[in-house]
């Protein structure tokens, strides 16, 4: 099959432009429909990764170059010259003269003829417009399009962080994010990890602000495969994830109940922190990521994880002093990590999971013991998924009162709320909120 990477890239591409499903669900079955060869997968994930994180720049450049609405053109050629304009302007990965070839021959075959001269004028446009200016998309990257995100996100962001932190946000977001290694330091200290995943070829740095993670800068391609995680002794975790952890403070012999935790990278650290005496009460309404969750114990080999498929807006739960909720929510502040997020998302959305937040943190708060702890966290940037869901349930619930953060966590990741809030475009972390509620005696 000529242009595997390509022909594979499309058709995912295609599928998020008519379904607007997750990105990850659409290539799971894309890989299942098209079963492309192991060594064109690498290429396919970044093509379709990077062409929706660069969407809205993208489609405003065609619109500049063709003077059509991108919507003018049915979705495969979308796809098609996304993918070529990207591979031109952004990216080095193969020549020009190479881009605009494959992107002819597979517009003749997918669609037709005249939509593969189409796709030739278009991109071939593009190449004369380097040529003769090349600074030509200067004037292009000052019109708001260019920072690729909805009009109503980059609105709302704006009333809430300001003109140029929004600006600021949306450039870090629409750069992929760096891969961070959480150690087991029971099992292994930092510098004895980093010499491990050297010789692997993995080069690494520590990240400063959160102990026991390590930055990795160089052959992220390669952390599945070593000795140091298929045994446990590193995680693929964010460091703002683990901070949410070190708000809640397991100690050795707790039992924590941790609910919506599929797959389970917290309370794989929070078992780590309770050792071998302590328990992990870990579950979620989604059977399939449960299942994910407890897969990964033969990995990690922590036998104090137990999972249970059990929904946190109506199930019972055993009493506990500590409990996590890391609530489903927006994911507006994993946006760099996941970026179909953005165009999946709308204004509503918003407004529907904080009420959905709000239900869960309350049912899951009568199972809290008086004097317990319950930590509510989320990976959203939005205000009414964050502190508004705290004041809310605060006025509802005089038991509770909030609790600063302790001086584990960094304080400018402490906002003026007394909540852990970690800003992607300041931070190098993933956008995190968790707010520690404690209920009184």
């Amino acid at each position: 099959m000529k242009y595997p990477s390509r022909r594979t890239a499309i058709y995912a591409l295609t599928q998020f432009d008519i379904t607007q499903k997750q990105l990850k669900k659409i290539r799971h079955d894309t890989y299942n429909k098209l079963k492309p060869k192991p060594e064109s997968w690498d290429r396919t994930t970044v093509l379709v990764n990077d062409v929706i994180r660069l969407r809205g720049r993208l489609d405003h450049i065609l619109e500049y170059v063709s003077g059509k609405k991108i919507n003018q053109f049915q979705p495969n050629l979308r796809s098609i010259l996304r993918i070529g304009c990207y591979e031109l302007l952004f990216d080095d990965y193969i020549p020009d003269f190479a881009t605009v070839h494959s992107s002819v021959d597979l517009t003749k075959e997918l669609i037709n003829k005249k939509a593969a001269s189409l796709t030739n004028a278009v991109l071939r446009k593009i190449l004369r417009q380097c040529e003769s200016d090349p600074h030509w998309l200067d004037k292009l990257s000052t019109k708001p399009q260019w920072l690729s995100f909805p009009a109503w996100l980059i609105k709302k962001w704006k009333k809430i962080f300001g003109e140029r932190d929004t600006i600021k946000l949306c450039q870090t977001f629409n750069h992929p994010v760096p891969m961070f290694l959480r150690v087991n330091q029971a099992r292994m200290n930092l510098s004895t990890a980093m010499e491990n995943l050297a010789e692997d070829s993995i080069v690494v740095e520590q990240f400063e602000s959160i102990p026991s993670f390590l930055k990795v800068i160089k052959g992220k391609k390669k952390v599945l495969m070593t000795p140091l995680f298929t045994s446990g002794v590193i995680s693929i975790q964010d460091p703002a994830s683990a901070a949410i952890i070190y708000l809640l403070e397991p100690k050795t012999g707790d039992t924590v109940l941790d609910v919506c935790a599929a797959p389970g990278t917290k309370s794989l650290m929070i078992a780590e922190m309770v050792e071998s005496d302590g328990n992990v009460l870990s579950s979620d309404k989604d059977d399939i990521r449960v299942e994910m969750g407890i897969l990964d114990i033969k990995r990690h080999q922590m036998q104090n994880i137990h999972w249970s498929v059990l929904d946190a807006l109506k199930d019972n739960f055993p009493p506990s002093k500590k409990i996590l909720v890391d609530a489903p929510c927006t994911g507006t502040g994993v946006i760099g990590r996941r970026p179909d997020i953005k165009w999946r998302r709308q204004l509503g959305d918003v407004i529907a999971m904080a009420d959905l937040q709000l239900s869960i943190l309350n049912h899951v708060s009568r199972y809290l013991l008086s004097g317990g702890t319950i930590v509510y966290a989320t990976c959203s940037l939005e205000p009414e998924e964050n502190w508004e869901v705290v004041e809310r349930f605060l006025n509802s619930n005089r038991k509770f009162k909030l609790i600063p953060p302790n001086s584990n966590i960094p304080k400018r990741w402490v906002n003026k709320n007394g909540c852990l809030m970690t800003f992607p475009a300041y931070h190098d972390t993933d956008g995190m909120f968790a707010a520690k509620l404690f209920k009184t005696l």
